[in-house]
């Protein structure tokens, strides 16, 4: 996969100064300055966190080694160092846009006394939606569905049992469904191919479950970049085609929805992100007592305060690669009532500025079962 560099610069350039624009109306602030000039009193400035070590892979990010990257307008691109050891509160990593107060006393490095709050997306009330009518009942899972020595999808046969008994209204299925990690696989034990897998194990518990659920409840897939069955392996991904879910024998009313993708359920607002954009957090996140104290959804809460599903900078080496060009793909357009991103990390389920943060986990780990979420 190739992309031009103007593309991937034209890209950062546009989010630092989409978020500078809400930051100078949101505080009020006549104009924000330019970080790399020297500023004798307090200033607002905004731009991007790079790491100073950017081509050493083995030095991770740290206190010391912030740069503040400035948007073509507001300072020519130019990057100037940050002095963060007066700021009491901060949690930081490489492509996090931010709103930085201080000086640069001498030009040569900017001393920040506070990391402004980024101002927040709308949060409708739900009462306010027209289509706030029902209750919201959801059951939510995220692959792989069988365990790692077999292709009989147990984990999914008991997620379907599951769901037809609690009748929920919402059953949102992540994947992969057909995972390339799995062992029989990656070490070519099985004579099947991924379709051959999907339309024998996994569409008769799809057709079971749409059988059993009422008309009226929602079965929705999203593909995952470990995917099989899915010829797009970079992030963002659109849904499963028609032709696809057809070939694979999945029932009528179930459909694919893109990853991510941000729906709305009996007036529920929900962002859906499918790669594991936590796991990759975790590893470049440099904090110093955070308002949110737990860690795990303080790195879920990234997303919807950077408005972005994969804010980071650079994925890693062996991730999906994140297209600059369909960086619009990535946004969040709304603030989300939940925001679903399944992780390897712990699963966890927190509220957080009226926001539920959820991790499901995975419905199988290897030789054993996993876990899901129910959401009422």
């Amino acid at each position: 996969m190739f992309e031009k560099l103007g593309t991937r610069t034209e890209t950062i350039n546009r989010r630092i100064e989409r978020m500078a624009l809400d930051v100078k109306s949101e505080y009020e602030i006549a104009a924000l300055a330019n970080p790399t000039y020297p500023h004798q009193d307090a200033v607002t400035a905004v731009g991007r966190i790079v790491n100073i070590n950017l081509d050493d892979a083995a030095a991770p990010i740290s206190s010391d080694t912030l740069l503040l990257e400035t948007s073509r307008r507001l300072g020519n691109g130019r990057r100037i160092p940050l002095d963060v050891q007066a700021t009491p509160s901060f949690s930081l990593f490489p492509g996090q846009i931010v709103a930085v107060e201080g000086k640069n006393l001498k030009g040569s490095e900017f001393a920040v006394s506070q990391f402004r709050a980024l101002p927040r997306l709308p949060h409708p009330a739900i009462g306010d939606r027209p289509d706030a009518v029902e209750p919201f009942d959801a059951v939510v899972a995220s692959g792989p569905y069988t365990l790692s020595d077999n292709f009989e999808y147990e984990p999914l046969r008991d997620l379907v049992d599951h769901a037809l008994a609690a009748q929920p209204s919402l059953v949102l299925l992540l994947g992969p469904f057909v995972s390339e990690a799995h062992p029989m696989l990656r070490d070519g034990q099985s004579d099947l191919m991924p379709e051959e897998i999907f339309s024998s194990k996994i569409s008769p518990h799809l057709a079971r479950l749409r059988e059993g659920l009422l008309a009226s409840s929602a079965i929705y897939l999203v593909p995952s970049t470990d995917e099989l069955c899915c010829p797009y392996v970079s992030f963002p991904q659109p849904p499963l085609s028609r032709e696809l879910l057809a070939r694979v024998g999945v029932p009528d009313g179930v459909e694919s929805l893109s990853n991510p993708a941000q729906i709305s359920v009996n007036g529920v607002s929900i962002a859906i992100s499918n790669i594991d954009a936590l796991f990759h957090l975790v590893k470049e996140e440099v904090s110093r007592l955070p308002v949110l104290s737990d860690r795990l959804p303080r790195l879920a809460w990234h997303l919807v305060e950077q408005r972005h599903f994969y804010p980071l900078a650079v994925p890693p080496a062996d991730c999906a690669g994140i297209l600059a060009s369909q960086d619009g793909k990535l946004r969040m357009l709304a603030a989300p009532d939940i925001l679903i991103t399944p992780s390897q990390l712990r699963q966890f389920a927190r509220m957080h500025e009226n926001v539920i943060l959820l991790n499901p986990g995975h419905s199988s780990k290897g030789l054993f079962g996993g876990t899901f979420a129910r959401l009422a």
